[in-house]
């Protein structure tokens, strides 16, 4: 006896039997790719890739490049119950972001098609937004096919570099295929916590049509055990519910990097306590040209266009963060034309740079970037400035080392004068004096940064609470601080 025949008979009498009354599985999330089936498709809240145009179209909009994603399976090793699927995403130049999803799944007797179409922009800094356009079709071999549209919405906010918050409502229309048959309605709060920088923990709480509240968690970790080598491990575990059986995923990725662009295979394994195992394999790419071939490409409109481009050849803090232009600002290694515009926005909200750390607060801009880029960057004023005040600076330090108080002045009022000028303001001190106090330099920047994500200090004791400032420290040089 032939099972394999039997099983496939089943399923597609119980289709035909859905489509007929209830209709819910029609459309239902499949896993499609091999990297979110391995951590159970919790990404609601993820942000750097492509396959956010399945899961989040919000998600889109963070990711700097293009992105390709191609995947091939069959469901529980089932030759009829194909799905194939690719996804794309583009950077539209002062648009946003958009991307196309495609997927075909089933066989002659049964078929789904699905065309998505996603955009995705920014509402406020660190809040995105995404809309998908869902073209459906089915068709069942002596039954006809149906055509219909639905509308997905979708939001990701920042709340710290290492939490995003992410909502996503599936078939937001409650589109219907014929009288009293709905599309399944799908509700998901997500959120992605790094506590680390290659470590992400994915959280999704998911409620569908007529269906218990049930949650999915993933783990992915990222080594960098070689420069150009990827190397990813995933896991995951949907949560059963009284009617909804568990599913407990593992999945690798392995890729290389070829200047800016990434290849990465994808692979899965997927145990249902019921429906037994199945497996994925997947490939993507995320693709960009480097900002510097970005340059040379364009033609310039004009000789001082041309001349701009020209000038920047990277040289060591060549570029004022606080004078340069985007072209300019564009040039630096990792930051193409979409992330300049963004520092430029920045600059004019806050007035200036005070310090190079402060590029951490635009969006795109992680530790690793500021890294890279931080040779090349300063916030000083420029040469011509420094050359004018420069005599005068002089000038005043040779008075002062001249300078000798009057025989009369008291030994009391001496002593108060020189204390007078060993105080520092908390509100204008640099980093370079803190660390000239004793300061490390990781607490000197810790202070500077407190001052400009907090604001003002409004007491000597806000030192206390900031990480990596020894108390001792703020205890012996307490007195020589002060806040105005």
């Amino acid at each position: 006896m032939n099972f394999k025949l039997i099983y496939i008979y089943i399923f597609i009498h119980l289709l035909i039997h859905t489509f007929t009354t209830y209709l819910y599985p029609l459309f239902e999330e499949k896993d499609l790719f091999a990297n979110t089936a391995a951590l159970c498709n919790a990404y609601t809240a993820a942000d750097d890739n492509v396959v956010c145009v399945y899961y989040n179209p919000a998600g889109i909009f963070n990711i700097p490049k293009g992105g390709f994603y191609f995947s091939n399976t069959k469901f529980y090793s089932i030759d009829e119950l194909a799905s194939n699927t690719i996804s794309v995403s583009l950077d539209v130049k002062h648009f946003g972001k958009v991307g196309f999803l495609y997927n075909i799944f089933g066989f002659d007797l049964y078929k789904e098609n699905l065309l998505k179409f996603v955009y995705a922009n920014s509402i406020l800094r660190k809040i995105s937004f995404g809309i998908g356009i869902n073209s459906l079709s089915v068709n069942i071999k002596n039954y006809g096919s149906k055509s219909f549209l639905s509308i997905d919405l979708g939001v990701l906010a920042e709340v710290t570099r290492s939490f995003l918050l992410g909502f996503y409502i599936k078939n937001f229309d409650i589109p219907k295929v014929a009288e009293d048959e709905i599309v399944t309605h799908t509700l998901v709060t997500g959120a992605k916590i790094a506590p680390l920088k290659d470590v992400s923990t994915y959280i999704d709480v998911v409620k569908k049509t007529e269906q218990d509240v049930f949650a999915r968690i993933g783990e992915e970790i990222k080594l960098n055990i070689i420069d150009s080598l990827i190397t990813i491990f995933r896991c995951g575990v949907e949560i059963a519910t009284k009617v909804k059986p568990a599913k407990y995923a593992v999945g690798f990725g392995l890729g290389y990097k070829i200047g800016s662009s990434e290849i990465i295979i994808d692979y899965s394994y997927l145990l249902h306590t019921i429906l037994g195992s199945q497996y994925l394999v997947s490939l993507s790419i995320s693709f960009g040209k480097k900002e510097k071939e970005f340059f040379e490409e364009i033609k310039p409109t004009g000789q001082k266009r041309k001349a701009a481009v020209k000038k920047i050849e990277l040289q060591p803090k060549s570029i004022n963060i606080n004078t340069a232009t985007i072209e300019e600002l564009a040039e630096l290694p990792g930051i193409g034309p979409s992330t300049a515009q963004k520092i430029v926005e920045y600059r004019q909200k806050i007035g200036k740079f005070i310090s190079v750390e402060q590029l951490l607060e635009v969006p795109r801009i992680g530790t690793l970037t500021l890294q890279r880029i931080k040779p090349y960057i300063t916030v000083e004023v420029e040469e011509k400035q420094i050359q004018e005040v420069k005599p005068e600076v002089e000038k005043k330090q040779k008075e002062e080392q001249l300078f000798i108080p009057p025989l009369d002045l008291p030994s009391q009022e001496k002593i108060e004068v020189k204390e007078e000028k060993q105080k520092f303001n908390l509100n204008t001190i640099t980093e370079e004096e803190l660390i000239n106090l004793g300061f490390s330099s990781t607490a000197a920047k810790n202070v500077i940064r407190y001052r400009i994500k907090v604001g003002k200090f409004k007491s000597v004791d806000e030192l206390y609470k900031i990480p990596f400032v020894e108390k001792s420290l703020v205890d012996k040089l307490k007195e020589k601080f002060y806040v105005e």
